[in-house]
Parts: C-alpha cells; structure tokens; sequence
C-alpha cells in the first residue's frame, strides 16, 4: 500500500502544473496564513510594513523579474497580484530579494526571524517611496534595531 501512494505522489507531482513551483504562486498561497497571523507581527514591523502599497521585486533562479503589487492595511495583506514591470501604482515602498531567499523564508519554521535576518544581512532590500516614507522607514527601523538589542 505505502508503494501504490508513494507512486502516486510521484504521478501527481510530475503532472502538476509547472506554476506550481512558480514563486509568485507559492507566495500568492501563502498569503491567507500570513494574515491568519499578522496580530502576531512585533509592532515595529507593523509600523514598517503595516500600511503601504509595495512593489515586490524577485528575482527568479532563472535570472528574470517578477513583480508584485501587495497592498497592506492594518499589517494585513489586501491585495496580491503579479504586474507587469511598467505597470503604474503609487507603491509607497520597493522590496527586492531573489527567489532563493524567498523560498528560505517560505520553509522556515520562523518565517518572521528568517525575514528579519535576511533584511539585516542584505539579502532582502527595502527602499521606500518620497520622503515620509523614507522618514517612518527610517525611524521604524532604528526602533526594529533598538527593539533588538533588548531581544524584542
């Protein structure tokens, strides 16, 4: 019996469709967890990330672009879409990272601290839109690093 499942699990891997292992697709699904438990976000990360339209910028391990628009109020997630690179929106921040780090964050049992880590070490880069943006950015993340310190 366990063979016939095993078999089977390989059948409907292998048929799945390839957008399965699309990034923009993993994340899309991912996005009712999250928002299951954005209370739970730390209150500096709320301030950083909690009301913005944001441009999500990825880069594929196949080298090309994706682009996202996500929009958050209240540190929930209210829209999620793939754009096309020209497409117009006022984002009031620009977040780059490439797949592999996207997909770290994905499988980690703490996703929340792998983010953190991952913006700390470069590998995720947030740069925001005009000039209150660039401000709240600036103090949210001092804050985030004070917060830190403490081991908050």
């Amino acid at each position: 019996m366990k063979k016939i499942i095993t078999i089977l699990a390989l059948f409907l891997m292998i048929s799945m469709p390839m957008a399965s292992a699309d990034i923009v697709s993993d994340l899309d699904n991912r996005v009712d967890e999250y928002n299951e438990n954005a209370e739970y976000v730390p209150s500096y990360l709320q301030s950083l990330l909690g009301n913005e339209v944001i441009k999500l910028v990825i880069v594929t391990d196949e080298g090309d672009e994706r682009y996202i628009k996500a929009v958050t109020e209240d540190s929930y997630i209210t829209t999620f879409e793939e754009v096309d690179e020209d497409t117009e929106f006022d984002a009031s921040m620009v977040v780059g990272l490439n797949e592999a780090t996207a997909r770290t964050i994905l499988s980690s049992s703490d996703p929340l601290n792998e983010f953190i880590a991952a913006k700390d070490n470069g590998e995720i880069v947030i740069e925001p839109v005009g000039l209150i943006n660039t401000v709240k950015y600036t103090v949210a993340n001092v804050v985030m690093q004070v917060s830190s310190l403490f081991g908050f």
